[in-house]
């Protein structure tokens, strides 16, 4: 563990070397006259890293050749677009002169001479000042007018990349994001979950950083003087980044000029990889080279820097790489040493259970997951590049009970369901998902499906907080109502709660008096449909309004949208990033709106109810009180 980035210091070591050895400081951004689309593309690719053909890497346009199904599939998906050169057709963002404050600094966003701009604080100035060197303030930044020639993101969000004019190749970040939904442009440490002592610098590298995951076979490129000289197979996750290079799988399967014919099944091909026929751990390791917590090595990090990805698939990803599990996954006590020195790094990344909090690290949850470990799961069990959606690459069985009875064919999980989940067989309670891999990963404004296979248990929801399946589901009961349901279903020992943990709806507390973690996973579950359906809605908007003025960004933005999709309030309108008074006022509107809930012929307390069916702002205001204030940082 205190290897951990290594990697990452050595080239961020370099690139301030670099700007130590004399390079200038404060001279102004290069420009160009040149017109023309033709013109406009060859010039950026000069500003873009350079190909690896030496490594063997084709591009995807050479598989298009011989397997354009396979081709067109890949290219519907979000993983091609992952990383794309800045262009009319990918740029999402409205460069239309727009200025945008981030942290007390302006950025300028506009089209001229046919290319995309950023007027901005010089980025090489200020991840100088980040790196140790000149104390400066922020009106000493001299501003610079710098192209932007790559985009990160196509989904949810875009995020940009300008050029440095002080060290050629390097790409740094344009500290804004673009949303898609919103059409609109906002500040990257808002797009983030961030805790307020996190001081993440908002200038950061594509080149030793974004490329790993990011691009297909990206490489660095240290040199011997600590110059980046970075390199990439193609740019998105694309063919090769699945299959290997395919420089020899090409050079086999053609004839001189043109392609052959495309093959049916030329049985095994040593000149290429297919994760569908390597055998679960080695196919799961395609994926988890990008989908997981890891650490390069220590005597392979400056290798690593200097030649690119040291893993190709159907190798061992554990040779080069340590993939690491919480040191409190399944009750272990005998690392908390480990946990103690890295605190940090665990929170940012796990429940404090050991149970996956950020998104991206599916690989991770697989690893402690029996269906992986002790089974025959892989990433192929649910999902595909080829035969599947585009939003989560599921593919047609993915996403569906399907997934888990390809394996859990005994009756009571097929036709004889409610004996296993003693829900009516169609309901969202005997989905196998909604029990076993709930929604309490993080990322990008959204709650997704943890890739940790688990069974409900209210343990880890009393000891360290981590929402349970049950309760984001029946967001209206306790923990104390969930754990009488598991001892008399499926003879779990009920722990000892507190008053509130027996009395209060567990997801209330985790709303109200929740971390900024609990608080954004239950708000989304506060507008997803089946906890709805289960639950029902007349009574959740003044709970939720509750968040309206909350201290997190991603906070106020997940309530704001679950808000939008009660009985009422569909045209709510609220500006999360509006200043707090405004967000205040917001809050107050949302609880005018609200209706009283017809009399009730008791109380229910559970959910801040009084027996006239009004909402119990005095306790709502208590709970708020006790909030738990622990900064919150995911690592998304």
């Amino acid at each position: 563990m205190n290897r951990s980035g290594l990697l990452l210091r050595v080239l961020r070591a370099a690139v301030l070397l670099a700007w130590l050895g004399g390079i200038g400081f404060f001279g102004s951004a290069a420009t160009t006259n040149e017109a023309g689309l033709e013109s406009y593309l060859r010039w950026l690719k000069t500003q873009l890293p350079l190909d690896r053909p030496e490594a063997g890497y084709v591009g995807s346009h050479r598989c298009l050749e011989c397997h354009e199904d396979e081709h067109a599939s890949w290219h519907r998906s979000y993983h091609r677009t992952m990383t794309q050169p800045a262009t009319p057709d990918t740029v999402l963002g409205s460069f239309d002169g727009s200025t945008i404050n981030c942290n007390g600094l302006a950025y300028r966003v506009f089209q001229e001479g046919g290319k995309f701009w950023a007027e901005m604080p010089d980025p090489d100035v200020m991840m100088y000042v980040i790196q140790g060197g000149k104390k400066l303030s922020l009106d000493e930044i001299p501003r610079v007018k710098r192209p932007v020639v790559m985009t990160t993101g196509s989904h949810h969000y875009q995020t940009y990349w300008v050029t440095s004019s002080r060290y050629p190749g390097l790409l740094q970040t344009l500290p804004l994001v673009y949303l898609k939904e919103d059409q609109r442009w906002i500040p990257r440490d808002v797009a983030f979950m961030r805790g307020p002592t996190d001081t993440e610098p908002l200038v950061t590298q594509w080149n030793h950083h974004c490329i790993r995951c990011h691009s297909t076979g990206g490489n660095p490129g240290l040199d011997a003087q600590g110059k980046l000289r970075t390199r990439v197979g193609e740019l998105g996750i694309a063919c090769e980044a699945c299959h290997g290079p395919g420089e020899r799988h090409v050079d086999k399967h053609r004839l001189v000029g043109k392609p052959v014919a495309r093959a049916t099944d030329r049985g095994p091909d040593p000149t290429i990889v297919n994760p569908a026929k390597l055998d679960s751990v080695r196919s799961t390791q395609v994926c988890g080279q990008c989908h997981g917590v890891f650490n390069v090595k220590e005597e392979f990090a400056l290798e690593s820097a200097r030649k690119g990805p040291l893993f190709q698939p159907g190798e061992d990803l554990f040779r080069t790489r340590h993939y690491l599990l919480h040191p409190n996954l399944n009750g272990a006590t005998n690392r908390q040493a480990e946990l103690e020195r890295n605190r940090g790094f665990f929170a940012e990344r796990w429940w404090d259970d050991g149970t996956i909090l950020a998104g991206g690290r599916e690989y991770s949850g697989l690893l402690a997951s029996a269906c992986h470990t002790r089974g025959k799961m892989t990433c192929l069990s649910c999902h595909s590049m080829h035969d599947s959606d585009p939003a989560d690459q599921l593919s047609r069985r993915g996403g569906t009970p399907a997934a888990c009875t390809q394996c859990h064919s005994e009756p009571q999980y097929t036709t004889e369901l409610n004996r296993h989940t003693f829900h009516a067989p169609n309901s969202s309670g005997s989905n196998c998902l909604n029990c076993h891999m709930p929604h309490t990963t993080y990322a990008l404004f959204n709650a997704i499906r943890s890739h940790q296979i688990t069974s409900p248990r209210v343990e880890p929801s009393r000891t360290h907080g981590t929402p349970n399946a049950c309760n984001l589901c029946h967001l209206d009961r306790s923990l104390a109502w969930t754990a009488e349901h598991l001892e008399r279903w499926y003879h779990q020992p009920a722990p000892t709660l507190t008053a509130e943990q027996a009395d209060l709806s567990a997801a209330v507390l985790w709303l109200l008096k929740g971390d900024a973690a609990q608080r954004v996973i239950t708000a989304w579950h506060f507008g997803w449909a089946p906890a709805q359906e289960v639950s029902g809605t007349q009574w959740l908007a003044p709970v939720l309004a509750q968040l309206l003025g909350d201290s997190y960004g991603p906070v106020r933005y997940v309530a704001a949208r679950a808000l939008r999709t009660l009985p009422g309030f569909k045209d709510f309108e609220f500006d999360f990033l509006a200043p707090k008074s405004v967000r205040e006022q917001r809050k107050d509107a949302a609880l005018a709106q609200w209706p009283a809930l017809p009399p009730q012929t008791s109380a229910n307390p559970a959910i801040l109810l009084s027996a006239q069916g009004r909402f119990d702002t005095n306790r709502a205001t208590e709970l708020l009180r006790q909030q738990d204030t622990r900064s919150v940082t995911i690592q998304e």
